[in-house]
Parts: structure tokens; C-alpha cells; sequence
């Protein structure tokens, strides 16, 4: 069995919707037992643990049945020249990678790719008023996300992101505060643009204008 002392993880963020190559090595765990992997807007994505029996775990949030799932390995399992796929441990739909390089790079391109046709698929010009708007308006979002900039009143960084035919939405898990954001016009996109930051407020539900900023 051959081992290797580094692992890439493909990983989609529950936050942003970004697909990230992160790579692990073997002296990450020096010191430490526990290594969390954050998105580039910050998120924290999963969490990796060594415990003192030399066993490794990984701990995520399922975007399939919304449970947090845990899965161990052995360190033979775990750095093994071979790729693992994370899975939903309720029904088995397959939610990341971890491995080789190569082998993992090119299953997350599959993954994009057939993400690409699942959305011409599903029609999703015909599902938004406004489609290019709407593409410009998640990537200001996540732009505004990367730079720390989506936040919410109550402290909480765990925040959903919807999107429906004219605006999206932005709802934080703790407090359920719910943000509204226009994405139909110019306007709405020009208007996001002059933005740095958003504030969901505490527990009530508002439109993005000046008090959220």
C-alpha cells in the first residue's frame, strides 16, 4: 500500500457555491489535532481531526439532509495513494473528494461540468427574469463574501443563499434573519457594487438598503 504524506480535498462551499482544490499535508496535523478548511470567502467548509490513537476524522455539514455527518480513517486509510469520496451518510450522494491530485482535479472538473448541464437542463435562463444580472449579482456576493464582508447582527457567519426569479436571499441558521437583494435590473447590480458590506439583521426580515449596510 503506498502512502503519501500530502492529500487534496475538492470541496463545494455551502456558502458561496465554490468549487476549491485545498491541499493537505501530513505536517499541518504538527502540534495540533485539528484543521479547518475555509473557502475563500472565509467559510469554514469542514474540519479535519487527528485523535491520540493516530486516527484521523473529518467533520461536515451535509448540504444534502442538512446533518452534520463525522467519518474516521485510519492514517493508512487516510493518506493512502488513492481517492476517497465524502459522502452523505444518510443516502450516499457523493459531496467532495480527497487524494491525489490529479485524480481529484479531474472528478471535480466532471462535477462542474455536469453541474453546467444540469442548470441548461433545468432551463435556467427561463427560471430568472434576468439570468446575466443575476450571475453578476452572485459574483459581487461572493466577492463582498471573500473580503468578510457578509455578515450577520447576531455574530453568526453560517448563512444560506437562495436564489429565486428576481432576487436572492441571504438567511443566517442562527437567528433567521433574512436579507432580500434585488437581481433583475442594472440597477440592482450597479447598486450592489458600491457595496463592502452586508449586515443580515437580527431575526427580521428586511431588504438590502442602507440600514443593512
Amino acid at each position: 500500500m503506498l502512502l503519501q504524506c500530502n492529500a487534496t480535498l475538492a470541496w463545494r462551499c455551502p456558502l458561496c457555491g465554490e468549487l476549491e482544490l485545498n491541499q493537505i499535508s501530513i505536517f499541518d496535523f504538527s502540534g495540533k489535532n485539528r484543521l479547518e478548511i475555509k473557502c475563500g470567502c472565509g467559510y469554514t467548509k469542514l474540519v479535519f481531526g487527528k485523535s491520540s490513537s493516530k486516527k484521523y476524522w473529518l467533520e461536515y455539514a451535509c448540504v444534502v439532509c442538512e446533518s452534520t455527518h463525522r467519518v474516521s480513517f485510519t492514517q493508512g486509510q487516510f493518506w493512502v495513494n488513492r481517492v476517497k469520496k465524502i459522502k452523505c451518510l444518510d443516502n450516499g450522494a457523493e459531496l467532495g473528494y480527497l487524494g491525489p491530485y490529479e485524480d481529484v482535479k479531474r472528478l471535480a472538473d466532471q462535477e462542474e461540468e455536469y453541474l453546467r448541464l444540469m442548470i441548461d437542463k433545468l432551463e435556467f435562463e427561463d427560471y430568472f427574469n434576468n439570468p446575466e444580472i443575476m450571475l453578476s449579482v452572485l459574483n459581487e456576493l461572493h466577492d463582498i463574501a471573500e473580503a468578510n464582508g457578509l455578515v450577520c447582527q447576531c455574530g453568526s457567519s453560517d448563512i444560506d443563499i437562495d436564489m429565486l426569479p428576481r432576487e436572492i436571499r441571504l438567511t443566517c441558521n442562527r437567528c433567521h434573519g433574512v436579507t432580500r437583494i434585488s437581481a433583475e435590473t442594472k440597477e440592482d447590480l450597479a447598486f450592489l457594487r458600491k457595496i463592502k458590506q452586508i449586515k443580515i439583521l437580527e431575526g427580521v426580515v428586511s431588504a438590502l438598503e442602507g440600514i443593512n449596510l
